[in-house]
């Protein structure tokens, strides 16, 4: 109807229903690409056709291009998806769909798994998603650094039990609060530029040989703020701990942006 105004998941809608959009978001789902590995990756297709359809994918926000030199890499977004599955499924649903997909998960890959994690073997992986918030750049600026424990959290239970907290200042450090006086450590600040970007740097608690650089980057855009994240890591880690990484900061962005535009 003329005058209709799309609503915002209907452009995800839209990039998904093409078979050649879904296939390029399959080669992404395992790691960044450049363009020209994902031209090769999809037969018959000229270098133009592709572009095409990447251009469709970052306008919907599903794909985020980076230039590094002459190259572009894309990145998988994923935070578009969350965002559509959380309007289009309860949470109750979520956990049975969560806990159905982790049984056949454990009784199709037990084995396959347990080798991977034997035989772990230094590694690089990267994690790139962004989000657009309904809200002032100095403002969501100011709770990522003052109120973490608004945004930042797994649950209701765990948000009051072991919240979480940042020393806004540079050395400062990003922790959780522990029930016995305690804390442990998440990362610490090595870059901060007011309201632009805050770079982290840490073992994000992990007990393995592990280390992670994480830049935070805000960016004013029309009716808000972009917020972007460029998550590195590096050391001994499965496939688990990237998508665990990776499901932590959408769950928290979801929370930021819902907290922030409430």
């Amino acid at each position: 109807m003329d005058g209709a105004v799309d609503n915002p998941t209907d452009v995800i809608w839209r990039a998904l229903s093409d078979p050649t959009r879904r296939t390029l978001l399959d080669r992404l789902r395992t790691g960044p690409k450049t363009t020209g590995d994902l031209v090769a990756s999809v037969h018959g297709m000229s270098r133009f056709g592709v572009m095409k359809h990447l251009g469709v994918l970052v306008d919907a926000g599903l794909v985020t291009a980076r230039k590094e030199g002459r190259q572009r890499w894309n990145h998988l977004n994923a935070v578009p998806l969350k965002l559509v599955f959380d309007r289009w499924v309860s949470k109750y649903e979520d956990q049975w769909a969560d806990a159905l997909i982790r049984l056949k998960n454990t009784a199709e890959g037990e084995h396959e798994m347990s080798t991977k994690l034997l035989d772990s073997q230094p590694r690089n992986a990267q994690i790139a998603l962004e989000i657009d918030i309904n809200a002032p750049r100095a403002d969501i600026f100011r709770v990522w650094l003052e109120e973490p424990h608004k945004w930042f959290y797994e649950n209701e239970e765990s948000r009051d039990a072991t919240p979480t907290r940042i020393e806004p200042k540079m050395g400062g450090k990003w922790y959780l609060e522990l029930p016995n006086g305690g804390f442990n450590v998440i990362a610490e600040i090595t870059m901060i530029k007011p309201n632009n970007k805050i770079r982290f740097k840490g073992d994000c608690t992990c007990p393995e040989a592990f280390m992670a650089n994480m830049t935070v980057a805000f960016e004013d855009i029309q009716g808000g703020t972009k917020v972007t994240i460029d998550h590195r890591m590096s050391g001994e880690f499965s496939d688990e701990h990237v998508t665990g990484f990776q499901e932590g900061w959408l769950d928290g962005l979801t929370k930021l942006k819902t907290l922030m535009e409430a």
